[in-house]
């Protein structure tokens, strides 16, 4: 039987920003926008703030750091020289919203938080939670590039179990594109989590999620 093995990148500091906070749909669904060449001299590669890239958001509360975990689950492309009235994020129900501050073409993407996990003082994250964050996300957060090690971290429960406590709740607010994103995700965390308990765990999940998928459209397989 393999084991699962801790990543090298399990911390959170310097790690790549990737864009800001510029809207929120709800408390658990934010628009974030991406940075170009010219917000940063670095500026994040299409492979690292795409469809089912994890993310979070440094937040102090009480003197204490915390990670609020998220997902990229949709973009859009917004050109204010075509006087469109804005990107649509993947609910049919969500309001629409006109980015006037946007001045040049940019992307944009809609972010599901995920949980919450504390930063240690040597960067790492722990006790990980995948309720509702109690803290909002303000206007110009910066949402930061999670790399792998941190992401195993936080879907780590004791014993090394994986946890997705998260699913029905990511399924919800991604819309149409739920089980898409949460089949991005569960393929991501198969290449973190080698033992055969947990692969057995996310093959059981993919299956299902496919299947629901399937139903949703009509099409039995």
């Amino acid at each position: 039987m393999s084991t699962d093995t801790t990543s090298d990148d399990d911390r959170v500091d310097d790690c790549l920003a990737i864009g800001t906070v510029v809207n929120s749909n709800s408390h658990m669904d934010y628009t974030v926008e991406i940075f170009n060449e010219v917000d940063r001299e670095r500026p994040p590669k299409p492979d690292e703030c795409g469809f089912g890239q994890p993310v979070f958001i440094r937040k102090s509360v009480e003197g204490d750091e915390y990670a609020i975990m998220g997902v990229i689950y949709d973009t859009q492309l917004v050109d204010p020289d075509q006087g469109r009235a804005g990107p649509r994020l993947a609910q049919t129900d969500q309001q629409q919203f006109t980015p006037g501050y946007v001045e040049e073409r940019t992307t944009l993407a809609g972010v599901a938080l995920l949980g919450t996990a504390r930063i240690t003082d040597d960067g790492q994250i722990e006790s990980p939670t995948y309720e509702m964050p109690r803290w909002t996300l303000a206007v110009e957060d910066v949402v930061m590039h999670c790399p792998d090690g941190v992401t195993r971290a936080f879907h780590t429960g004791e014993n090394d179990a994986l946890q997705l406590a998260y699913m029905e709740r990511l399924l919800d607010i991604a819309g149409p594109l739920g089980a898409e994103v949460t089949l991005a995700l569960i393929e991501r965390l198969q290449g973190l989590f080698e033992s055969d308990a947990n692969q057995r765990v996310l093959r059981v999940l993919e299956k299902d999620i496919r299947w629901r998928s399937s139903v949703d459209r009509g099409v039995m397989r």
